[in-house]
């Protein structure tokens, strides 16, 4: 009954938000009613239906009253009031199940209503003390003005988890939601030069930055290299990347290249050195270090290339830094047979994946041999794909030596 009950409070409650007249009180009884449910796939079926009322709900809602404590749905804004957050706690057996969050931003007439949802904690408080509270805060840096979101226990006030601009994470939502590449790549503009901000702010150098889940961060073990990169289809299936490098100085100082992505130049990137300003552009997925007697410790990037409709591309890419400071892309160390490369790039069909992954345990990477689908296709890569054999590049007096076929029933591969 209760489970048919909120049901048709659920359709009923949708008509009136589409209407605009229901009230955050009915919304918050409801958010209550779903918590005390105790089967979890009810309850994650509720939660869904929810969330599309409560979005048709917040894009007409203009009510800046605040909301008491006891309230379960709460709600912060920045000072500008650009931004508002709306959230609550969903509980599970007394602790905190999952916790929502609804970011609503833009114009009266334009409103935009972003959702997101988290359900990996480690507190495990009871009821009350496992709740969260949310914080959204305004800074002003240089031109721009920056919008930090923080996530706390109202036990202890602990921060839980912290985005460093929730403008930033709402303009990257939005990237893929606009249709043409002008309007892409306008709002791409807007998303560099507030990261150029956080790229360039050593307290930031730590961050993985939290929310901004379309694009990749990586920080090296050593603490002194982080690389974030991403991408962007056009209209013709290519794709555009873009990124940076930052690296922390011997004195803790942080200096950052902006990437220009120069691959549709490039004939042979397999034996090219490049630089910042003419990068081979990739989504890294890992960072791996390498000792060398002659620049003390390198980078291994694995990176992803969606490369156009007909073909994918994953790569191995080594970064160095020139007196402490400079990064460098490319470095002779790959050897097969007698060709040594200064990158790999691998390129198959764009409806197959491929395998590439650094074994830790046995030290080496390790991948997907590709071949065509028959011998006629040599060199047609949009013919490629794994042929379920492995090969590896493993670690020989300062080179990586190709292996094929090799066995990879004790790799490492997490």
């Amino acid at each position: 009954m209760q489970i048919i009950r909120l049901f048709f409070l659920l359709v009923f409650m949708n008509g009136l938000a589409l209407q605009a007249q229901l009230k955050i009180e009915d919304l918050e009884e409801q958010a209550r009613e779903i918590s005390r449910l105790t089967d979890a796939y009810e309850k994650e079926y509720q939660l869904a239906e929810f969330t599309k009322v409560f979005k048709t709900f917040l894009k007409t809602y203009n009510d800046n009253t605040t909301l008491p404590d006891t309230a379960h749905i709460q709600v912060t804004r920045s000072s500008d009031s650009k931004y508002q957050v709306f959230y609550y706690n969903t509980y599970k057996d007394g602790v905190v199940y999952r916790l929502d969050w609804f970011v609503v931003y833009g114009s009266i007439y334009k409103k935009q209503v972003l959702h997101f949802h988290d359900k990996t904690f480690s507190h495990k408080d009871k009821r009350g003390n496992g709740a969260f509270r949310l914080h959204l805060s305004k800074l002003t840096e240089g031109t721009h003005d920056l919008y930090p979101l923080t996530f706390s226990f109202k036990a202890d006030g602990k921060i839980y988890r912290e985005y460093r601009d929730l403008a930033s994470v709402c303009m990257f939502e939005q990237l893929l939601l606009r249709k043409t590449d002008k309007e892409r790549m306008s709002l791409n503009d807007s998303i560099l030069s507030r990261m150029e901000i956080l790229w360039g702010n050593k307290e930031y150098f730590g961050s993985g930055f939290k929310g901004l889940g379309r694009m990749s961060t990586l920080i090296s073990e050593d603490k002194r290299v982080k690389v974030c990169t991403w991408n962007i289809p056009m209209e013709n299936s290519s794709n555009k990347f873009f990124g940076a490098v930052i690296i922390k100085d011997d004195k803790g100082d942080v200096k950052y290249f902006v990437l220009n992505d120069a691959s549709d130049k490039m004939r042979s990137p397999e034996k090219a050195v490049l630089s910042p300003r003419k990068w081979y552009g990739a989504v890294y997925y890992d960072i791996v270090p390498v000792k060398d007697r002659n620049y003390g410790t390198y980078y291994m990037l694995l990176g992803y290339k969606p490369n156009n409709e007909m073909t994918k591309k994953k790569v191995v890419e080594p970064l160095i830094v020139i007196s402490n400071t400079t990064p460098k892309f490319g470095h002779s160390v790959f050897q097969r047979e007698r060709v040594v490369d200064k990158r790999l790039v691998f390129e198959y069909g764009a409806n197959n994946n491929m395998m590439l992954k650094y074994d830790k345990h046995n030290k080496r990477f390790v991948f997907d041999h590709l071949s065509p689908s028959s011998p006629l296709f040599k060199g047609n890569f949009r013919l490629y794909g794994p042929d379920f054999s492995y090969d590896s590049y493993e670690f020989e007096k300062g080179k990586w030596v190709l292996y094929k076929d090799v066995d990879l029933r004790n790799a490492a591969l997490e």
